[in-house]
């Protein structure tokens, strides 16, 4: 399942990553945004029990990325 968060975590823009960190820092009550991308994300160490959360998580912000860019280009 990590490789599946890593996956995801590589399609997010800028933005959707910060945003995705700040909501696993909130989430899990982690010391910083740096941690959980050094070790959870990049380093694959993300606690068993936590995954299927994150998994959630990161779908809902991929969504909602889809959603913004769909409504930039109509904008345009």
């Amino acid at each position: 399942m990590t490789e599946n968060i890593k996956q995801m975590f590589s399609k997010m823009n800028d933005e959707t990553r910060e945003e995705a960190l700040e909501c696993l820092m909130a989430e899990f009550n982690l010391e910083s945004t740096k941690y959980a991308k050094k070790n959870w994300i990049i380093g694959g160490r993300i606690p068993e029990e936590n995954q299927e959360r994150i998994v959630r998580i990161f779908q809902n912000l991929l969504r909602t990325q889809a959603f913004r860019i769909k409504e930039i280009k109509v904008k345009l």
